[in-house]
């Protein structure tokens, strides 16, 4: 996993949205190269530790070990500019901007995304950004 480039890295603990990530791109991208992790603290050592990067990154907020904030800073230490997608679904997008955590982090996301309510709109954006990394 070192020194890893992929196309895109989900990070979530709901191991259903992973799971229904995984299933799209096997069905509509067979040639991209992802991983998914659901635990966040295991995301972050790949990150820092092992040098995982990649064209696009989706990451959670409200994670137990590593938040969504932590985890995209190391991303942006690691990876520069690289697009990140803040998804969220634990709380209402009013709550969540009250959030001082995600505050704190907000300088970290390229996009952020409800994901119950939105999730073809992230493997939109992904598909867009994937495609715009690869020219």
């Amino acid at each position: 996993m070192s020194n890893e480039l992929y196309d895109v890295v989900f990070i979530d603990d709901e191991v259903s949205l992973t799971d229904i990530f995984q299933q799209y791109i096997i069905w509509k991208f067979k040639e991209w190269k992802y991983i998914t992790f659901n635990n966040p603290s295991l995301a972050y050592n790949a990150i820092v530790s092992s040098g995982v990067t990649a064209k696009v990154w989706i990451v959670d907020m409200m994670m137990p070990q590593k938040n969504g904030a932590e985890i995209a800073e190391a991303i942006r230490l690691q990876n520069g500019d690289k697009p990140v997608i803040l998804a969220y679904t634990a709380l209402d997008r009013r709550a969540l901007e009250g959030n001082d955590t995600y505050r704190s982090g907000m300088k970290y996301f390229n996009h952020i995304i409800n994901k119950r309510e939105d999730f073809s709109s992230i493997l939109s954006l992904v598909e867009v950004w994937v495609a715009s990394a690869a020219n």
